[in-house]
């Protein structure tokens, strides 16, 4: 893995990782680059073990903390408020300077909304999108914990990501969570309040707009909801999907919110697949 900041037109001064395969790994048959676009907290550091297990497999893989968020440094107007409209042309604006053409998306949740509109609105830099579990409408009781102190909505969202989107004894799930280190954890308490200040909600809401059969059928559409989750929560997603001819999976993927966290390899033998099938 190699970490580098990026400095695009835009102002936005991007904290980068990239994954490349070793001289001794055996190159893939498709070079497509894969952008893996971190979910609502921002911090790619919970990608990082996907994206190692690409490059092993002999993928070239990206991803980046949002701007705003963590490492990557942006001016307010940049993410306030936050759009996946905004978000899509930002990440294309970063895979202009890195010279990088069309790729494959992959996302959760909120960066799977981003992943929907590249697609929607960049459908010639992509060659497809995988996405898990994207919230197409406003979550409620958000609007409450909206109305809190920033310490509050810390604590509330630390706990509710740690409790409650991740699997706590199956697949060692919450362990895996709480390994991501002291670091990690350090940089979402401050990423938490400002995903609740400038995501939740609006941006959701957009991602559901975007969502139209027509945009859908753009590019393939790989759609999981974790084989864990309460599929009620989301279905919205088979909703939106359905309609577009979309099968939204849930014998794939094992888990709940974050797959790339609890089943990194079986996450990353889905996007592999997913790539190779497109």
């Amino acid at each position: 893995m190699e970490s580098m900041t990026v400095k695009t037109p835009d102002g936005v001064a991007w904290y980068v990782e990239r994954f490349s395969p070793s001289d001794k790994t055996t190159p893939a048959k498709d070079t497509t680059p894969i952008v893996l676009i971190p979910s609502g907290e921002g911090d790619c550091g919970n990608l990082r073990a996907v994206g190692t297990i690409l490059a092993a497999s002999g993928r070239h893989a990206l991803s980046f903390d949002l701007p705003g968020f963590s490492r990557t440094t942006a001016p307010k107007e940049a993410y306030t408020p936050t759009t996946p409209e905004g978000v899509a042309q930002q990440i294309i604006t970063l895979l202009d300077t890195l010279q990088l053409g069309r790729a494959a998306f992959f996302g959760s949740s909120s960066g799977g909304g981003a992943v929907l509109a590249i697609l929607a609105l960049h459908p010639e830099r992509a060659k497809c999108g995988i996405v898990h579990e994207v919230p197409l409408g406003p979550f409620p009781g958000f609007d409450e914990i909206q109305r809190k102190s920033d310490d509050e909505v810390s604590a509330i969202c630390g706990g509710f990501f740690a409790n409650v989107f991740i699997e706590q004894e199956e697949n060692n799930g919450k362990a895996k969570w709480d390994a991501l280190g002291p670091e990690y954890h350090a940089r979402l308490k401050r990423n938490y309040v400002t995903w609740m200040r400038v995501i939740v909600n609006g941006y959701e809401s957009a991602s559901g707009e975007l969502a139209t059969v027509e945009n859908l059928k753009k590019r393939p559409i790989f759609w999981t909801v974790g084989g864990m989750s309460d599929p009620k929560i989301w279905q919205q997603d088979f909703d939106f999907a359905g309609k577009a001819g979309i099968q939204v999976r849930t014998d794939v993927l094992h888990c709940m919110h974050f797959p790339y966290v609890s089943i990194p390899e079986k996450t990353a033998d889905w996007i592999i697949e997913c790539v190779e099938q497109a």
